[in-house]
């Protein structure tokens, strides 16, 4: 279905996310489709591969929508650019309880960690 169109409520922050923290925002889509983080870049032009190795990360929590797209592209990216990558379950929703079983075993069978 179509969300996080820029503008619509759908692509807002939730009002209970306290963005003070947030040091870095990823666009993606912008016009085009994309699924994974790594499609996207910042506003700099960073990417997220970038950022995330500049900050020293090597692991990644992987929380999100949907299971069976954003996130299955999302953990796959990550771990074919050697993140290791744990998909936090209890975190994640996704758009059919099928795809999303087959997108979690897809997941795991790559090398991400499933944690509740």
């Amino acid at each position: 279905p179509v969300h996080c169109v820029a503008g619509t409520h759908g692509a807002q922050y939730d009002p209970g996310f306290h963005t003070r923290a947030v040091t870095n925002q990823i666009f993606k889509g912008q016009g085009v489709p994309a699924y994974s983080l790594f499609e996207g870049t910042a506003e700099d032009g960073a990417t997220a591969e970038q950022l995330l190795h500049r900050a020293g990360v090597d692991a990644v929590d992987v929380a999100g929508i949907a299971t069976d797209y954003c996130v299955r592209a999302s953990v796959l990216d990550a771990l074919k650019l050697g993140f290791s990558v744990r998909v936090l379950r209890d975190l994640v929703a996704g758009v059919a309880p099928a795809s999303s079983r087959a997108a979690l075993k897809e997941m795991a069978a790559a090398g991400a960690e499933l944690v509740a």
